[in-house]
């Protein structure tokens, strides 16, 4: 007689999914982000009919070419420097699609959120670099899945953040300014860039028609929508980390979109050293 072994099949790992459920108890807020991200992926990269233009799944040409000549003109630098390969883009598009990419990297001004004593589920540092091709589409899962400040914690110091990249990026203290004067470059750029747009009403006016059938252009103005709505989620746990007091900075930073996070970048509280690990 041959006995044969029959494989059990393999069980499935819910840790993951265990951890996520837990999360949404003990903080049914994280339904608003995760309801918001299912709707935004629906609508951005599959619907049709809600958003002007094709959807994702159509591979149109001239939406990978509009992505490519944005790209190249990434935080303006092509067009302001008049190299020859720059494309001639929209330049309220222009304007719109850096200051997006500027807003989501503050969010890196937010890297002391993970520490090895504090991991998260998805981490920070590639949920910032992916922020800046998917936006919103990284953003909303981070927020879902990040793990809570405890309160009352120890003091955190600079050498607590796990990463020295991170730890260099996130408590440097121009952020907020570098990020913003790019915000206020770009917003000028909008406005005022590229005379052969005409004045201000007529640049408007083509830009809307350009947002009436360009799927791209209009996913943008749902992230802007979105930063907005969400750019305050991660300041009273940064707040707290850094023994901050009152309540003006971080009220600042929850309610002004873009430059209020930008100016809560300025002021906020440093993280202090760890004089005993410089020894």
């Amino acid at each position: 007689m041959v006995f044969v072994d029959i494989p059990e099949p393999a069980v499935f790992k819910t840790g993951v999914l265990d951890s996520v459920a837990n999360r949404l108890r003990e903080e049914p807020v994280r339904c608003v982000p995760l309801f918001i991200w299912i709707a935004y992926m629906y609508i951005v990269f599959f619907s049709d009919g809600i958003l002007p233009g094709a959807n994702a799944l159509v591979l149109e040409q001239r939406t990978w070419e509009e992505v490519r000549d944005l790209s190249i003109n990434f935080f303006l630098v092509s067009p302001l420097l008049h190299l020859p390969f720059s494309p001639v883009v929209h330049p309220m598009l222009e304007g719109v699609f850096n200051l997006l990419l500027a807003w989501a990297l503050m969010f890196s001004g937010f890297f002391s959120d993970e520490r090895e004593e504090k991991p998260n589920l998805l981490s920070i540092y590639p949920s910032v670099v992916g922020m800046q091709f998917l936006t919103s589409a990284v953003l909303l899962p981070y927020l879902v899945l990040r793990t809570p400040e405890k309160r009352n914690i120890d003091i955190i110091h600079k050498e607590d953040i796990s990463n020295s990249i991170g730890r260099t990026i996130g408590e440097w203290k121009p952020l907020g300014a570098v990020l913003g004067s790019v915000g206020i470059i770009s917003t000028g750029w909008a406005l005022s860039a590229r005379s052969e747009f005409g004045n201000l009403s007529e640049r408007l006016a083509t830009f809307l028609d350009l947002l009436s059938i360009d799927r791209v252009g209009s996913s943008f103005i749902v992230d802007l929508v979105i930063f907005a709505l969400f750019q305050g989620w991660l300041i009273d746990d940064d707040f707290q980390r850094r023994r901050g007091e009152g309540n003006l900075v971080p009220y600042v930073g929850k309610f002004f979109p873009f430059f209020g996070l930008a100016l809560y970048l300025i002021l906020r509280p440093s993280l202090p050293e760890n004089q005993e690990a410089g020894r």
